[in-house]
């Protein structure tokens, strides 16, 4: 029984670090796609996912709750495209007739697998265990150990826009540009696309927000300590706002003035509203002056580019049809790229690797059961966007805003996959993870007294949730 208890408690300690290994991984590494940084963060997230799921058998102040069902959910959709299929199932959509017939005349048996390309589905099923094992440590983690990740989730959006900088010091040809296919001439920070970056960014920055302004909440007095963390909570929301400047993104823009906006309502529902309302707009007026000096004509560049002249909105309509003739079985995750290339009657661009809609991209390598996980998805977020904006009597107004706050990104990520694809970088999505830990975790878990590591360390008081 005492060795039980020890090894419990070595458990609960490992989590917390095994966590944070992952997630700065996955924002260091994990900002391409395909690379040896993948593999190194979905290597680890293994050793969190056996974690997770040796403390839940073996510990009853563990064991996760119903909510960690999304995550089998979300794995079994790969694993089931992986298995095979009676030949008139396989044969149901309409482009696997012709694909058939093509197989056959080459002398070749029809694959039985749901999957067109199985190696690239089960890649996508190790895409997606960092994310997962997050979101399950997340689900088992006590309040102050989830709010550690989420510092963490800034401190690399912070680190990003150093390295977006210095990246537009050293010019087209600096060796701080970590991929090859890159925006050579805008920050990318340990992306290789600006808009992943403005993505990341985005969803910091509401974070920010709010955790400064509890931070104020908490304080009587404007002490030496308050103030500290009021000018370093100030200077980190104004660095975001010019990381998402210097990314020239438009839709990062977008986001961010969306994620602000819905923060004030979140600021203004804590104690001393009035001094957190203050610090709030000092910090946008010194982030926007920064980005008009550094960022201006660019933006203006930008913005005078009509939007709908992009050439993700102009091969749209034959991603549709791709998808069409794959209903209702999908062509298999990770199936995008070569069913889209066998289809595209005149390509527009030499190479399309996503949709730039991960809506319709699930939706052609999925199909029903691809739209059938997507309700689920906008489902729970509703539900849970209603239980953190509608809380109950028993949690606390700071825990209740850092919830509305992860809530805030998980939303800001599922609009920003209309029109791009953040959530296929190993990066946003183990973000992802870990803010949907948050919202869906168990509130209270302090107050009944359950064993865990005991509270993190701050890492910082200005967005100390």
């Amino acid at each position: 029984m005492i060795g039980r208890m020890l090894s419990h408690d070595l458990s609960a300690r490992i989590q917390l670090p095994l966590a944070a290994a992952v997630l700065a991984g996955a924002l260091v590494l994990g900002g391409g796609q395909g690379t040896p940084g993948d593999s190194a963060v979905q290597v680890l997230a293994q050793g969190l996912l056996a974690l997770c799921l040796w403390r839940h058998g073996t510990g009853t102040g563990a064991r996760l709750p119903r909510a960690s069902w999304l995550a089998g959910l979300v794995l079994a959709l790969p694993l089931l495209q992986l298995l095979p299929i009676p030949d008139a199932l396989w044969l149901m959509p309409e482009a696997r007739t012709g694909i058939a017939a093509e197989l056959s005349a080459a002398g070749v048996d029809v694959p039985s697998r749901w999957s067109l390309v199985p190696l690239a589905t089960e890649r996508a099923l190790h895409w997606l265990l960092p994310a997962v094992a997050l979101f399950l440590a997340a689900l088992q983690m006590e309040a102050a150990q989830r709010n550690t990740l989420l510092k963490l989730v800034v401190l690399g959006a912070a680190a990003s826009v150093v390295l977006g900088l210095a990246q537009l010091a050293g010019g087209t040809e600096s060796a701080l540009r970590f991929y090859t296919i890159t925006n050579p001439t805008e920050a990318v920070g340990f992306f290789a696309n600006r808009n992943h970056l403005a993505s990341l960014l985005a969803v910091a920055l509401p974070l920010v927000v709010v955790g400064t302004a509890r931070w104020l909440a908490k304080r009587d007095e404007m002490d030496a300590r308050t103030l500290l963390g009021l000018v370093a909570g100030i200077g980190l929301v104004a660095l975001l706002i010019l990381g998402i400047a210097i990314t020239l993104s438009r839709a990062g823009i977008v986001l961010g003035m969306v994620g602000l906006l819905i923060s004030l309502p979140i600021v203004l529902g804590l104690r001393r509203r009035r001094r957190a309302g203050r610090a709030l707009a000092a910090a946008v007026a010194l982030g926007l002056t920064l980005a008009v000096q550094f960022a201006l004509f660019g933006i203006l560049q930008r913005l005078e580019k009509d939007p709908l002249e992009d050439a993700r909105f102009q091969y749209l309509p034959v991603v549709e049809s791709v998808a069409r003739e794959h209903w209702p079985l999908g062509a298999g995750l990770g199936g995008f790229r070569r069913a889209f290339e066998a289809e595209d009657p005149s390509p527009i661009e030499p190479y399309v690797n996503h949709a730039h809609n991960d809506w319709a991209e699930v939706w052609l390598e999925a199909g029903w059961p691809g739209w059938a996980l997507i309700g689920g998805a906008v489902a729970a977020l509703l539900v849970s966007g209603w239980r953190v904006w509608r809380p109950g009597r028993s949690a606390s107004p700071g825990q209740t805003a850092i919830a509305r706050a992860a809530w805030l990104g998980l939303l800001l990520l599922a609009l920003h996959s209309l029109g791009d694809y953040p959530l296929r970088k190993t990066a946003m999505l183990a973000v992802a993870g870990v803010l949907a830990g948050c919202v869906a975790g168990r509130a209270g878990r302090e107050k009944a007294g359950l064993p865990g590591p005991g509270p993190a360390r701050s890492l910082d008081p200005a967005f100390n949730p």
